[in-house]
């Protein structure tokens, strides 16, 4: 597991004093700059016997531990609907049972109190790492908060989180803090094309400059689903609210406002700046919305949106969920003036 390029710098100065490394670190940023990624390369780079200027020598027994993906020394606790899909890709499951959890549970982090206070296996570091770490229930925080107090020694446990403010303020008191920032631009762009992305320029700024979410955007599938919902916001007489609801189903509500999201941040942008951010293959359209649009209506959808995304992966009644949104946003885009 290897960190991405632009993160290497932040990941080798943080290993090249790993004897004086903290108990704890909150690795925190914009979702999909590749944080996990790094927090597994840090892992990795801690557990090597024969580290090469502080990183992973990839030769060592504990590089192929973990690189095979069972090193004695390491844990990774994460969601076990996260679990299940990473499962799902090696093997089809034979029937289906209950619904896998969207939390992490305080049996989880019971579960690794042996990990925590044993001695490790290598006479080095044990490592724990916890993604996302917003996802916590309040009662597996607290129980977590009770290791961060006091400590094993030689023992690093690192939380990722795209919202580090969703997490207890005893628990970030406790890590040390680690912002990733964005990429430079003219980087993502060259990662972007060596991976293929059509369109990487479009893909990168609808993604707000975070490459792996340029990526996974930059799909045919979910391409299709944000051209059919932006073509009908940037319709001149507004979005028709119930025909573009009876197309939708569950699993595509959470990207749909995603994308209402950043329509909407755009048209408020061009309206205060005459900036576009994200859908600059749209800039016409939205500078005209812009043009009348309501900012207080704007901000307050805008809220609103951020409110149901959290709950967006099961919500009651998606089409009925979408097409308020819609009839929201034609309120707000033709201002206070429109009948």
């Amino acid at each position: 597991m290897s960190a991405f390029p632009w993160h290497v710098p932040a990941l080798e100065r943080l290993l090249a004093d790993r004897e004086h490394m903290p108990h704890a670190l909150l690795v925190h940023g914009a979702a999909g700059i590749g944080k996990t990624e790094f927090a597994r390369a840090l892992a990795k780079g801690v557990l090597c016997e024969s580290p090469v200027r502080g990183v992973a020598c990839e030769q060592c027994p504990s590089c192929h531990w973990f690189s095979q993906g069972n090193h004695p020394d390491f844990r990774e606790i994460i969601p076990e609907a996260s679990a299940e899909e990473d499962e799902a890709t090696e093997a089809e499951p034979a029937k289906a049972e209950k619904p896998r959890s969207l939390v992490i549970k305080i049996d989880q982090i019971r579960a690794v109190a042996d990990f925590i206070t044993l001695s490790t296996h290598r006479a080095g570091f044990k490592v724990l790492l916890i993604w996302p770490a917003e996802a916590l229930q309040p009662a597996a925080a607290n129980a977590l908060l009770k290791t961060l107090e006091e400590p094993p020694a030689r023992t690093l446990i690192v939380l990722v989180s795209d919202r580090p403010a969703r997490l207890l303020a005893t628990i970030r008191s406790r890590c040390r803090l680690l912002p990733l920032p964005l990429p430079p631009r003219l980087e993502a762009l060259a990662w972007l094309e060596r991976q293929q992305v059509p369109a990487p320029e479009v893909a990168l700024a609808i993604a707000g400059g975070a490459p792996l979410l340029a990526r996974d955007l930059a799909q045919p599938e979910e391409m299709e689903l944000r051209q059919r919902l932006l073509a009908e916001l940037a319709r001149p007489s507004g979005a028709d609210p119930l025909a573009f609801a009876a197309t939708v189903d569950k699993g595509s509500v959470e990207r749909i406002i995603h994308w209402l999201q950043t329509w909407v941040y755009d048209i408020a942008s061009a309206r205060l700046s005459g900036v576009v951010r994200h859908n600059t293959d749209y800039s016409p359209a939205i500078l005209a919305r812009a043009q009348s649009a309501d900012l207080q209506a704007l901000f307050a959808l805008d809220r609103e949106l951020a409110g149901a995304r959290r709950l967006a992966s099961h919500p009651l009644n998606p089409r009925l969920l979408v097409e308020h949104f819609l009839i929201t946003y034609n309120r707000a885009a033709r201002g206070r003036g429109a009948a």
